[in-house]
């Protein structure tokens, strides 16, 4: 741990360097929402970024950081690092310390979206996974780390303003999932209306067929007429039998606020997380 705090006092101290000799009007707080210590960013891209972060910061009360090593220097799991490093560079807004931070290690290709306070509500665990899977780690995959920040910078905007407008963006509330859903649910329904009707009258037909094996043609209707002819002295009408059709009735099923594989799943320090290798 110790090795650890000497590494991230380093890192940092150079940063602040840097941001104070490239733009010291811009940056009034002791440390960026940027931390670019893996040097994978030109000084344009740093600073645009830099002011992106705060903008949509400052905006939503909600820190929106990015940190960038070049590697571990022990056996901690990626989210210890993402933990310590959104303490030790005192990232999140208010009493609660909300925020979201996106966590890196180039050489170890793995990161993490951790977030804090008013970021857990934000960025439930669906929609880290969400922002991860579809957005993020495929730009990491091919190294295009600027784009990867960029577009996490985006998401997050996106993310906040819906949860600020009372819909975080969640599993029952991801407009694309639920329509894949709804319409996966209509295929399965309508394949199960069409073909077990099918198969059921397929079996009844081969049934019948079998039992009909042993009949002959005949040419004439002779043997089935009595020896004196046919003489119609009675008739009535028999009850055989009814035929009823039954349609299942579908339950609905309710749901709570959030949903109830929704939300957010925090550990005892009150920060959740989305890790990926890449």
């Amino acid at each position: 741990m110790e090795m650890k705090k000497r590494f991230f006092a380093i890192l940092l101290a150079l940063s602040f360097i840097l941001a104070i000799a490239l733009a010291p009007a811009v940056y009034a707080t002791e440390y960026e929402r940027v931390v670019d210590g893996a040097d994978v960013l030109t000084e344009g891209e740093w600073v645009e970024l830099v002011n992106r972060a705060d903008a949509i910061s400052e905006k939503y009360q909600c820190d929106v950081a990015i940190v960038a090593i070049d590697y571990f220097t022990d056996d901690d799991p990626v989210e210890a690092w993402a933990e310590f490093a959104f303490e030790e560079c005192d990232y999140g807004w208010g009493a609660d310390k909300s925020g979201i931070l996106f966590f890196i290690s180039i050489d170890d290709r793995e990161m993490t979206l951790l977030a804090h306070g008013y970021g857990n509500v934000a960025f439930t665990d669906y929609g880290k996974d969400v922002m991860n899977d579809n957005f993020i780690v495929p730009l990491l995959r091919d190294d295009k780390y600027y784009e990867a920040f960029s577009i996490y910078l985006d998401k997050a905007d996106e993310f906040l303003a819906l949860a600020r407008g009372g819909a975080p963006f969640d599993i029952d509330t991801d407009e694309e999932y639920l329509a894949a859903e709804a319409k996966k649910a209509f295929k399965g329904k309508l394949a199960l209306a069409i073909i077990l009707p099918l198969i059921i009258s397929l079996i009844v037909c081969l049934v019948f067929r079998a039992q009909m094996k042993t009949a002959k043609k005949a040419k004439a209707a002779d043997n089935y007429i009595p020896a004196g002819g046919f003489n119609l002295t009675r008739q009535e009408d028999t009850y055989l039998y009814t035929t009823q059709t039954r349609t299942k009735r579908e339950k609905s099923e309710s749901s709570g606020g959030g949903g109830s594989r929704g939300g957010t799943t925090t550990n005892s320090r009150g920060y959740s997380s989305s890790s990926r290798k890449f």
